[in-house]
Order: C-alpha cells, then structure tokens, then sequence
C-alpha cells in the first residue's frame, strides 16, 4: 500500500503549510468538461502539429480566444500550469490562493499561485475556466536565467485525462481522440494504472544478473529515458555497473544530482529494450521517482489510452531502440535568443576538465552559429566521438574531444 508520504512527493506539489491548497489545485477542475465540435463526443479526433524540444513534445494552444501559446504535454504533471513569458504577461489574470510546486530537485520548491483562465483551447477543442497555476518564472528553481523560459505553460492530467493521445515524433504530429485506437500487430501493449492523477506501468528491469518488476510512471514531460531509484536498489540488492557518470537534472525544486548508468535490458510488455541510459534518483521509498521518459517513448509510435487504461509502444519501421550518451558531459538548454546555455557541467567528464561553467552562453560548435541547432541536434552530435571547437558571448573559444566510456556508453 503506497502511504501517504509518497502520494504527497509524487503529485509534485507538497509543500508544508501548502499541502492543502495543493490539494485544491489538483481537484480544482475535477468538473470540467471540454466543448468539443458539433460531430459528437464519441466521434471526436484530431491531429495537432507536434513541436518537440529536447525530446518534449509542445503543441500550440489558445488562451482567453487571444494568444496563442506554447504548452508542454506532460503526463507527469498534476494539473495545467503557466509561466510568466512575455505571452502570458498579456493576458489577465486574478492573483488566487499561494502555491508551492514540487518536483525534481533537492532545494527548496518553486513558489506559485493559482489563477484561472476564461478558455484553453487546442485541437479543436475548448474548456472553459479553467484553473491554472501561475510560475513566476524569476523564483523558479527549474531556471537558471529567465530567458530559458521558450515555452509558456504545461498541460497537465487534469485536462489530458479527457482523451486518449497518440504521440508520433518522426512525422511531428499528435493525435488526441474520445474513441479508441486501432491495433496493429506490432503493438506492445501494457496496463495503466492511475493513481492519484498519475499514470503508471509495470516494467521488468535486467541487472546485476536478475530481473526485477517494478511500476513506473508515464512522464512525457520528462526529457530522459528511464530512471529508478535508489530506495528500489536497496531493497533489492542490486548491484549497479561500475561504469557510471555523475550529473544532475533540474526540476521545480532545483537540482537532483543522481547516477547515470547502462541498464542492460528494460522489460515493457513483450519486448526487452537492451542499453538504456538510465537515472539512479536518490529516495527514501522505491516507489518514488521511478519513470519512463520521452527520449526512450520518442522512438516508438506511443499511445497512451485515458479511457480504456493502456498503453501501446509502436515500433516505427526499420528503426531500432537506441540510447544517446552525452559523452561530453555538457547540458545545453536553448535561450529565447536561440543561443545554448551550459545549464550544468558533469564532474569528471571531459568539459568539465576544461573550463565550461554553468551559465556559459554557447555562440557556436565548430563553426555552425547556436541559433542553428537545436537541444536534440547538440545530444546527438555529443553521443558520438569527436573534436568540438566552441565559442563563447564572453569568454575565448575552447575545444574538447569526447571519447566513448566502456560498459556506460558501449557494451
């Protein structure tokens, strides 16, 4: 039985004093029903344009019938939320109840507030008052600097739990739907379960030897692959490879150091994905901080069916799993200028040794402008061996060469 210390880490928003207008804002539109075309409920589909940065997909929505923003899909997230961006500062909104928003990280929580909007519309479909909370984007721990902030809000399970959703990144399109799904023979399927507006799998790990079953939770909103923790570790003497990389992720609590390493076989249904780059998150109950993430759902055709609780991997033709391993040790995020900000540095590896900082500010990589490529561009050009000559906006240029790292990045 899961207890209440872990429900109340898990819907990413506890916080002392605040836990009960959390409570409230994951509730808050527990009644809302989308307007949807005149066809019919039960007839409802559409195709959006799919935006995916860093492995995250974004579709365009409308607020208040007036600006059109870009929002982050996010299955790991409770309830729909905005930040302050120079888009949302148009619109007007009522200052509600205070927040405090947990959710990765080992620092304090990034204070909130709730607001509503008059209408959120996308693909076709509105709903109307919707309650949101309101990021400023200055006390966030997520950011380092403001402008990192390229997106404006995030859709969260209060508002995707009204249909099902197909997520298909090589054609850059996502499908939300009130019917079900065809099947295709390929199709991996496995059970959903919701609990506490979260959606969880089951999957088999493969290390030290052994497998192990665990549940885990869905998070397109998180850019990584897989990640388990070290409470899970523990209870079931598991021994980690020794070839691992420190390094850290941020989330609305500030930064999560953790250990990233070659898990040899991750389990889904039928199917057995071999090499996965995976987070080892410290926690105190193994059902804590364990997820299945974009990087790894992006490379399969991924449906996630609200309404009849499961959940398919699609193999795209011709293509197989794979892990990107960042050899440099360098995490670039896009600024709104397009430049590439270090976001963090991983101690040890090669970029580490020689000079980058966070907060550097990237013009160029080996002679090819920032505002050219892209976060997905950078990992894959990363996950190779390699010379890397970079400029700077205010510190001269530096190369690095990366090599692989046996039994993390190879076999």
């Amino acid at each position: 039985m899961k207890n209440l210390l872990y429900i109340f880490v898990l819907i990413s928003v506890l916080s002392g004093c605040s836990v009960a207008n959390s409570l409230r804002m994951i509730y808050a539109n527990k009644d809302i029903k989308p307007t949807m075309p005149a066809s019919g409920a039960e007839q409802y589909e559409a195709s959006v344009q799919a935006f995916y940065i860093g492995e995250k997909p974004y579709i365009k929505v409308k607020a208040d019938n007036q600006e059109e923003l870009l929002f982050l899909i996010d299955t790991g997230a409770s309830f729909t939320m905005l930040f302050d961006t120079q888009a949302t500062t148009r619109l007007t909104l009522e200052r509600g109840f205070s927040l405090e928003l947990r959710g990765w990280g080992d620092e304090e929580n990034s204070p909130a507030y709730q607001t509503e909007l008059k209408s959120l519309a996308f693909g076709n479909v509105t709903f109307e008052n919707v309650k949101v909370g309101f990021i400023p984007i200055s006390t966030s721990r997520y950011y380092l600097r403001p402008d990192e902030a390229i997106f404006d809000g995030v859709l969260g399970h209060d508002l995707l739990r009204h249909f099902n959703w197909k997520f298909d990144k090589q054609n850059e399109q996502i499908t939300l739907t009130t019917k079900s799904f065809s099947t295709q023979p390929s199709d991996v399927e496995v059970p959903i379960e919701k609990f506490f507006s979260k959606l969880t799998i089951p999957v088999t790990l493969h290390i030290d030897g052994k497998q192990f079953n665990q549940e885990v939770y869905v998070d397109t909103g998180s850019r990584h692959y897989f990640k388990f923790n070290t409470a899970f570790v523990e209870n079931n003497d598991i021994t980690l490879p020794t070839a691992a990389v420190q390094a850290s992720d941020f989330g609305l609590s500030g930064e999560a150091k953790h250990t990233r390493v070659r898990l040899p076989g991750l389990g889904i249904g039928d199917m057995t994905l071999k090499g996965v780059k995976s987070n080892v998150i410290y926690a105190e109950d193994e059902d804590d901080f364990s997820v299945v993430g974009s990087a790894l759902m992006n490379q399969f055709v991924t449906i996630i069916d609200y309404q009849n609780d499961v959940m398919v991997f699609r193999p795209y033709p011709n293509i197989s799993f794979t892990s990107n391993y960042n050899l440099a040790g360098l995490d670039l995020r896009k600024l709104q200028n397009d430049l590439l900000l270090v976001r963090h540095v991983f101690p040890e590896l090669v970029a580490y040794n020689n000079g980058f900082t966070a907060g550097d500010v990237v013009t160029s990589i080996n002679g090819i402008s920032a505002k050219n490529i892209t976060e997905e561009d950078w990992l894959e050009m990363v996950a190779k061996p390699a010379i890397f000559n970079f400029c700077f906006d205010s510190k001269p240029c530096t190369s690095i060469t990366t090599q692989h790292i046996k039994g993390y990045s190879t076999e």
